[in-house]
């Protein structure tokens, strides 16, 4: 399946349906370039694509823009727009262990010292981390290739449950390379 418009032909036009359409066109060719499936649409305020493919593991991507205003002119570009990427494969290193990386809240402040299980991320004082044992070895490179993202805090979670590794992004960007570091350093 590809992915398709589903825009109005006023929509057509539009800077923004041509640079989702762009977003979605690379999106295809990322997949395509794994021998993957796409499925999606895309028009001038949103897209909404899933793609999944086989490397030495099986990966499922979401990618998410969503216009949550109507374009009032008084808020920042910004305000009102989600973009969100969402990344997931089984991991079986280590079935019992549970763990999250997420944005600190004000209430970790609070708790970071009391609860064991809580702690501060090392590659930014920005995320916290909550394990019920040590971290593998394949979480750790995973951590430290994304690195990057955490400083600029595109990271929205990170949480492993089951096996199944989730990872969530807020970006416009797709980060691809990020996605291929992990492919190639965790097999």
């Amino acid at each position: 399946m590809k992915i398709k418009s589903n825009a109005s032909p006023s929509e057509f036009s539009s800077p923004f349906y041509k640079a989702n359409e762009d977003f979605c066109s690379v999106f295809e060719s990322y997949i395509a370039s794994h021998s993957g499936m796409v499925k999606g649409e895309y028009n001038a305020w949103s897209y909404l694509i899933f793609g999944k493919f086989e490397s030495s593991k099986q990966w499922r991507l979401m990618y998410k823009k969503s216009s949550l205003t109507s374009g009032n002119l008084f808020l920042p570009d910004d305000q009102g727009l989600l973009t969100m990427a969402t990344w997931t494969t089984k991991l079986p290193y280590n079935k019992d262990l549970i763990c999250t990386i997420r944005k600190r809240k004000t209430l970790d402040f609070i708790w970071l010292p009391f609860n064991k299980n809580l702690i501060k991320l090392n590659q930014s004082n920005n995320y916290v981390l909550k394990s019920n044992t040590s971290l593998t070895k394949e979480i750790n490179i995973i951590i430290n290739i994304l690195k990057p993202l955490f400083e600029i805090e595109n990271i929205y979670e990170i949480h492993l449950k089951n096996n199944e590794l989730t990872i969530d992004l807020r970006s416009k960007l797709h980060h691809f390379d990020f996605l291929d570091e992990i492919i190639k350093q965790v097999p």
